[in-house]
């Protein structure tokens, strides 16, 4: 159903990358859902959201009623008391669009300027190999995914997070070739691992496992990680379908 509502892979791409800063940013509503919610559950829901900021926690009670073979649903939503509701407004986060310059601006104010030399040398090579640049909208941390379009495909491989990270996007290169070979990912992110100070495990390939940006500040190391991204490009051009 979610395929069908998205469409092409690149909208499906921005989707999940949307949910995983969403995420990072405790941007998420949870929701109990039953035909009864006890008192115990509506008293834990209220206070939880009356405290989780900019999370929301709510109850759904949908209550049956039947009648000469008709059935109707009744939903009632727990949790959103005034006053959560009043604390919410006043102190809920509002997206932001970010771009080059903010992004930048905010990466040098938690990280540095080290860090930030290291995110415009990553994101240079990207304007050349990875044009397509899909800019996050996080409340808190802003993000970067340079995408490659190859034969109706996007890829996606990392991420720059303001707060000093590389994600990279291991588990959306299932479906795409031809990193959808196990192998072939295992191979990729042994790459990575030649990175002093870089160790991710095996199993990392279905994940979105980080390295810190901190990793490549380093010559050395930051030439190995761009030769990497020269290499998934070229094996992309090369041999995917």
């Amino acid at each position: 159903m979610l395929g069908e509502f998205l469409g092409d892979d690149t909208l499906r791409e921005e989707f999940w990358q949307k949910a995983k800063t969403n995420l990072q940013a405790g941007k998420v509503r949870l929701v109990f859902v039953a035909d009864e919610i006890p008192n115990e559950l509506r008293r834990v829901v209220e206070f939880l959201n009356q405290q989780m900021d900019p999370a929301e926690v709510l109850a759904v009670e949908v209550k049956q009623y039947t009648n000469r073979g008709l059935k109707a649903l009744v939903p009632r939503v727990i949790g959103q008391t005034a006053e959560a509701q009043r604390k919410k407004s006043s102190t809920g986060r509002v997206n932001r669009q970010w771009d080059e310059s903010s992004l930048m601006q905010e990466l040098q104010r938690q990280r540095g300027t080290v860090e930030v030399d290291t995110a415009k040398a990553i994101l240079e090579w990207a304007n050349g190999q990875m044009p397509r640049m899909w800019w996050g909208s996080g409340s808190l941390n802003g993000s970067v995914y340079p995408v490659l379009d190859h034969k109706g495909i996007g890829y996606s491989l990392f991420g720059i997070f303001t707060d000093g990270n590389i994600s990279l996007s291991f588990q959306p290169l299932r479906g795409r070739p031809p990193f959808n070979d196990d192998s072939k990912r295992l191979q990729l992110l042994r790459r990575f691992n030649e990175i002093a100070g870089v160790n991710l495990p095996d199993d990392a390939i279905d994940r979105y496992p980080s390295i810190p940006l901190s990793a490549l500040k380093d010559k050395l190391a930051l030439k190995k990680f761009l030769d990497i991204l020269d290499w998934f490009v070229h094996e992309i051009k090369t041999e995917a379908i």
